[in-house]
C-alpha cells in the first residue's frame, strides 16, 4: 500500500496529466473499451486515474458538489445535475478507499479536506462520509479557471 504522501501525490500527477482532456469524453471512452487498465499500471493507478477525471469534470463545469457511491456511481451538482460514467464497483472502492487514507476518514462517517493544485491555483475539497456515500463540496471552485 502507497504511503499517503505517495498517493496524494500520485493524484494530483493524474489530475496535471488530465488537465488537457475533455474528462466526459475520456470517461465515456473508457467506457466503452470495458474500463481496462493500460498495461503496465499498477492497482491504484486506475483509481486514481477515474477521480482525477471525475474531480476534472466536476471543476471544468464549476460544480458545488459531486456524490460518489461505488454501487451508484458520481453525481455532479452544479447548474445541473448529471451522472457520469459509473466505473465499475471495485474501481470506486479503491479510489474511495484512497480518497479517505489522503483526507484522514476513518470510520462510518467523517469529514476531511483534499487540497489540489489545478493549473496556477489552489483548491480545497471538502470531503464527507456518511456511510458508503461520500459527498465532494468544492468551495470556490468559480474562480479557478
Amino acid at each position: 500500500m502507497a504511503s499517503l504522501d505517495g498517493d496524494h501525490l500520485r493524484l494530483q500527477q493524474q489530475i496535471d496529466c488530465q488537465l488537457e482532456v475533455n474528462p466526459k469524453d475520456v470517461l465515456a471512452a473508457w467506457e466503452r473499451e470495458g474500463w481496462g487498465d493500460e498495461p503496465g499500471t499498477d492497482w491504484d493507478e486506475t483509481p486514481l486515474k477515474y477521480l482525477a477525471l471525475v474531480l476534472l469534470d466536476a471543476i471544468e463545469e464549476r460544480a458545488v458538489r459531486l456524490s460518489v457511491d461505488k454501487d451508484i456511481g458520481v453525481t455532479v451538482y452544479g447548474e445541473s445535475t448529471y451522472t457520469l460514467p459509473k466505473a465499475p464497483s471495485h474501481i470506486i472502492a479503491r479510489g474511495l478507499e484512497i480518497l479517505r487514507d489522503i483526507t484522514g476518514l476513518e470510520g462510518p462517517t467523517g469529514k476531511g479536506v483534499l487540497a489540489l493544485g489545478i493549473r496556477d491555483d489552489s483548491l480545497e475539497v471538502i470531503v464527507q462520509k456518511q456511510a458508503g456515500m461520500h459527498i465532494l463540496n468544492i468551495p470556490g471552485v468559480a474562480t479557478v479557471a
